[in-house]
């Protein structure tokens, strides 16, 4: 046994930035990353023009059992904090139903992650869902998303949704080994086949898209496993799925396992990276559409492709038929397109949640019981974020945009007044001499197979010069944030705050 494949995911990975050629694996998600205090009125104080359209994030912290390898904000389920949580959620949102930069625009996709979103009851689900519709303008064709695990669905759950309009779920399946289900912590959560009875329920309700979740690098994972579990995803009525890397916590139970020998090795760096092109070509091979370098969706159907729905070539030079699907001519992904493609509106509801409203990235306060007091006290819960003038709109747009592996030109031109080859011409030449993306006339699009290895790399070539080197927000950063002011009291340049 090679000390690589014991450590591979608390000791030998990088921190935040590696640069080319070292792989950065750093998942990119937001921008800019220079958050600093910041106010719901310093967001709200200005604007001369609202978007037409947006989409909400609702952040639902609470799951029926936590999993080893989940960084985010997120408690096991208890029924008064359940409860006072909603209605801070609805007090959130009755907020922005009066602000003009939210009740004046139309909410076309909006996604619930967690935790687990449905370990609400069936009624908690039926009572939130109402009055976001009660309070928020919804499209007619609005594509909402939410999470779940195969314990935390059932019929009821799935009747309140279809009622208001759910259209997709994310199931957390992870793996359809039942062994590698006990090294996650989710042995009693679920078994491969009670997961399997899940998804068929799931197409039974007749929800339009069900995506899996999967993880590549759990303790005792093999190559033969892997294969074993895209044969099985390729077998049954799923829509789309996600792929992502299992994590080891410093410090948890898993981590002491693994130190111990207890629990078997994680894969290798070398065999989670050929488990990753397996991925992508026996997938491919089959017809499957590239959304990202980690998410797929099934072969083109013939009545997306009469509604309008795009592809394009993910090799340039034809050798092979492989395909990516144009995000923004598909209504069932429209929110990834929205928040990623177009870095559009995105409000950010519940603790700990990201959005983006007039020009600000801004997350709101991860600590439940102060953003139950926030919200409960009429007062928004955002607690840092960073504006973005035009340079740092036209960085954000190949920083996110380019995850979905493909930019046009003339839509960025549409949307900032120049042009993006033009405008970064150095970083993009760069980059083409590297072998990591290639450009014509149309677009700026990534390569394949090389620079989706190095996607989170390309990504981090188009941050600011404020930006260069600073880790992804998150919670942590938030604590961390907060830490700075009160030891300051504001002494060092940073203003003194209501957190």
């Amino acid at each position: 046994m090679t000390q690589e494949s014991i450590t591979r995911n608390f000791l030998d990975t990088p921190s935040f930035w590696r640069d080319y050629p070292e792989r950065d694996i750093e998942f990119v998600r937001w921008y800019p990353c220079d958050v600093k205090p910041l106010s719901a009125e310093q967001i709200y104080a200005t604007r001369e023009k609202f978007p037409k359209t947006t989409s909400f994030y609702v952040h639902i912290p609470f799951c029926n059992q936590v999993c080893t390898s989940c960084p985010y904000n997120k408690f096991s389920t208890r029924n008064t904090l359940v409860q006072r949580y909603i209605q801070a959620l609805k007090n959130e949102i009755d907020l922005y139903s009066q602000l003009p930069h939210v009740r004046d625009t139309v909410f076309t996709s909006g996604y619930f992650g967690g935790g687990t979103p449905t370990t609400l009851r069936a009624e908690e689900l039926d009572d939130l869902l109402g009055f976001m519709k009660q309070r928020l303008n919804f499209s007619p064709d609005c594509s909402i998303t939410i999470e779940s695990t195969p314990i935390d669905v059932d019929q009821q759950k799935l009747d309140v949704l279809l009622k208001h309009g759910v259209n997709r779920m994310s199931l957390g399946v992870q793996t359809f080994h039942d062994p590698l289900l006990r090294y996650l912590g989710r042995a009693r959560a679920h078994t491969g086949e009670s997961a399997t009875k899940t998804i068929e329920l799931i197409d039974r309700s007749g929800l339009e898209n069900l995506c899996i979740d999967y993880m590549i690098g759990i303790p005792g994972q093999t190559a033969d496993l892997w294969a074993q579990d895209i044969r099985t995803l390729m077998d049954l009525p799923v829509t789309s799925f996600s792929v992502y890397n299992y994590a080891v916590m410093p410090g948890s139970e898993v981590f002491f396992a693994l130190q111990s020998g207890a629990t078997p090795p994680c894969p290798s760096t070398r065999e989670a990276d050929e488990m990753y092109q397996y991925l992508h070509t026996t997938l491919m091979d089959a017809g499957y559409l590239a959304l990202t370098y980690n998410d797929f969706i099934e072969p083109m159907k013939p009545e997306w492709e009469a509604a309008g729905v795009k592809t394009y070539p993910v090799l340039k030079d034809g050798s092979k038929p492989y395909r990516g699907l144009e995000t923004d001519t598909f209504y069932l992904t429209d929110h990834l397109s929205q928040i990623w493609g177009r870095c559009g509106d995105m409000v950010a509801i519940g603790s700990g949640a990201y959005g983006y409203l007039n020009n600000h990235m801004y997350l709101n306060e991860p600590d439940i019981e102060s953003y139950i007091s926030r919200c409960n006290e009429g007062r928004l819960p955002v607690v840092m974020g960073a504006y973005t003038d035009e340079h740092e709109q036209r960085c954000r747009s190949l920083v996110l945009g380019l995850k979905l592996l493909r930019v046009k030109r003339s839509v960025y031109r549409e949307r900032h007044g120049v042009d993006p080859y033009e405008y970064f011409k150095d970083k993009v030449d760069d980059l083409v001499a590297k072998g990591l993306l290639e450009v014509d006339d149309e677009a700026i699009q990534v390569t394949y197979p090389k620079g989706w290895y190095y996607i989170d790399n390309i990504s981090k070539s188009f941050y600011s010069d404020a930006n260069y080197r600073l880790p992804q927000p998150t919670s942590a950063s938030t604590e961390i944030l907060k830490w700075q002011i009160d030891r300051t009291d504001g002494r060092k340049g940073l203003p003194i705050v209501q957190l």
